[in-house]
């Protein structure tokens, strides 16, 4: 008997914001407002489907369950409601995030609760590309394929890629090793933004080598420069 086809979603998340561990990553809460319509179809939403995680502009690398979501709108910048479904998540205390949600003064939010986060084993490079939703429904077996079928061709061009930009895939690797922490003040995501740094500076050493790289949040970052510390 062929197993019936099984509906998941795909959310895109900045690295810089999501917090946690290698053990135990916060990826279980997902926010998502839009100043016009609905931002999310409730209708394409059940518990316990998979919901996968992929860094901006990066590979997939965790996979969590859908728990609830919470549906509304705010006015006159007031977020209060839509701020306290997030109690108990360190999305709750980001105070630069929840500004910019109230400067949209009016609008309508999501908040999805998700649970049973794992990290990937390894990293999911797909080909597949999202036209501006940071949420992606895959409903059909194609757009399945699509996003969740491994591209090599990508992992290489990553893995190789050239200048000071760090690899991407590599940065996850950095970020996870050191648990979202800044290595030189101990701030940690998401209550800062998170960098990956060269301890020797890049224009020293000109490639990029795992263990020449470190997290740093922001302001520790730019105050280091190309000094060694």
């Amino acid at each position: 008997m062929t197993k019936s086809f099984q509906k998941s979603h795909l959310v895109i998340r900045d690295h810089s914001y999501v917090a946690g561990t290698s053990e135990k990553p916060e990826v279980k809460v997902f926010v998502q407002t839009n100043s016009r319509r609905k931002p999310l179809r409730e209708d394409y939403l059940l518990s316990n489907q998979d919901v996968w995680m992929k860094w901006n502009d990066g590979p997939i690398v965790a996979k969590s369950k859908l728990l609830s979501w919470h549906t509304g709108s705010f006015s006159n910048g007031n977020i209060n409601n839509l701020r306290e479904l997030c109690l108990g998540t360190n999305l709750f205390g980001l105070n630069e995030y929840w500004k910019t949600v109230a400067d949209k003064i009016d609008g309508y939010y999501a908040v999805i609760l998700l649970s049973d986060e794992s990290w990937l084993d390894e990293p999911i490079y797909p080909n597949a590309r999202s036209f501006g939703s940071s949420w992606v429904y895959l409903d059909t077996i194609d757009k399945t394929k699509e996003w969740l079928t491994h591209d090599n061709t990508l992992l290489q061009k990553d893995k190789n890629q050239e200048g000071r930009s760090i690899p991407k895939g590599l940065r996850f690797d950095v970020l996870r090793r050191d648990n979202y922490t800044c290595k030189y003040c101990g701030a940690k995501a998401p209550n800062v933004q998170l960098h990956v740094d060269h301890i020797i500076p890049w224009k020293i050493v000109k490639k990029h080598e795992f263990n020449n790289l470190v997290t740093a949040c922001q302001p520790c970052n730019s105050g280091k420069s190309d000094k060694i510390i």
